[in-house]
């Protein structure tokens, strides 16, 4: 049986490996937890992680944003980042947010995500070649396609707060 809640400390590791594996290494570290809302799935019976999701409102621009879902490969499939998704979403409207954004990987043609996604309400609007090589350089984390410098598409998707 899968609960969902909010992060823990006790969970930071577990979050951190899932991310590694399923995003590159150091793309997610404790720092990105900060000033953001951190979500986990937890597999109760097994007494395990099996998925995270990261929402925040940038203080920059007030805009709202699920950054990132990721689910361990072993509970893939079961619903686990749709759920994941849906509470992130449920928080962000919770705080008056009008329109939600996703950056979603995108490489060979297809994104990473999408279908999770578009379940939720969002729909792409925008492309970005090369959306994470600078940041992947100055921070020094690893694509788990291009390794080193990442030269992988984004393409931006978008919810409208009564898309679902």
């Amino acid at each position: 049986m899968v609960v969902f809640r909010d992060l823990r400390g006790a969970d930071i590791d577990a979050v951190l490996a899932i991310a590694d594996a399923r995003l590159g290494e150091n793309y997610i570290t404790g720092k990105d937890f900060v000033n953001a809302q951190v979500f986990v799935a937890e597999d109760v019976v097994n007494v395990a992680i099996a998925g995270f999701c990261i929402a925040f409102v940038d203080s920059a621009d007030a805009k709202s944003y699920v950054r990132t879902v990721a689910v361990s490969q072993e509970y893939s499939g079961q619903g686990i980042g749709t759920a994941l998704v849906a509470k992130a979403v449920d928080y962000l409207e919770g705080l008056g947010a009008k329109n939600i954004f996703s950056p979603l990987w995108k490489h060979d043609g297809v994104v990473n995500s999408d279908v999770i996604f578009r379940r939720n309400g969002f729909l792409p609007v925008r492309e970005i070649p090369d959306y994470w090589l600078n940041d992947s350089i100055e921070k020094g984390y690893s694509c788990p396609v291009c390794g080193k410098g990442c030269h992988c598409t984004c393409v931006m998707y978008e919810r409208f707060s009564s898309a679902r």
